[in-house]
């Protein structure tokens, strides 16, 4: 780990003179198994208030969205498996860490919908279901919109920074979209045709095209786990 920041900017509020430490843009738990041991872990400099809250939110995140993977796939194999774990008595080590198992295991079915409760319109872009079930078989996952779009929102502004050392400041903004394939086609042809990747696999691959004329209108394309991909544009909201 490298040496704790100086005193200064936060990438994600902005707020400036601040006390900060290193905030893994992707975390460092949703790195696979398979992740190779060398491999460098993007790190950005954070205020404490961000990191912590930001970190609560990946937590969840992860534990509800894991189990909406492909177990069998080998990059998103070990998330799973960590998931179940995370939420299994049997695998505590004392009573206190059963204890706690048994209430993330608590929350966690509070988040699952049946059969015709599952509403068609709420199943986000390839997280669908993958076991040939029919609908009235189903079970999903209630992940909050809100944290697909902060979780977005913190890797856009992870990337600027790492490779331009930019912040993303008004009057620009980032804006989160959950896009099928169809509607992910625009953007598509834009990352392929003028995009560069910055690949931390198998865990996330991220693919960006940048408007050359102010450096920071751009679109993003983020695959996690080879399984779900997330859309995001900067924008300026003055022209």
């Amino acid at each position: 780990m490298a040496k704790r920041p100086k005193p200064g900017k936060c990438v994600h509020c902005l707020r400036d003179h601040v006390e900060r430490n290193w905030d893994h843009v992707f975390p460092e738990s949703w790195y696979p198994d398979t992740t190779p041991p060398n491999l460098y872990k993007w790190q950005i400099p954070s205020c404490i208030p961000c990191n912590s809250q930001l970190g609560k939110i990946e937590d969840e995140f992860l534990g509800l969205v894991a189990l909406c993977l492909d177990p069998n796939a080998p990059a998103s194999r070990s998330i799973v498996q960590k998931a179940l774990r995370a939420m299994n008595p049997d695998a505590a080590t004392t009573p206190a860490d059963r204890k706690a198992r048994a209430s993330l295991a608590r929350r966690v079915r509070g988040h699952l919908l049946e059969g015709q409760a599952i509403p068609p319109e709420g199943i986000y872009p390839t997280l669908g279901e993958k076991w040939g079930r029919s609908a009235g078989q189903g079970v999903a996952v209630r992940i909050p919109a809100e944290s697909f779009r902060r979780l977005t929102e913190k890797i856009v502004r992870g990337i600027f920074f790492i490779e331009d050392k930019k912040y993303i400041e008004p009057p620009y903004r980032v804006e989160f979209f959950a896009l099928d394939d169809l509607g992910a086609q625009p953007a598509r042809e834009l990352v392929n045709r003028f995009g560069e990747t910055y690949a931390r696999e198998p865990g996330v691959i991220v693919r960006r095209a940048v408007v050359p004329e102010d450096g920071i209108s751009s679109i993003f394309e983020i695959e996690f786990w080879g399984q779900f991909k997330t859309h995001a544009s900067v924008t300026n909201e003055e022209t």
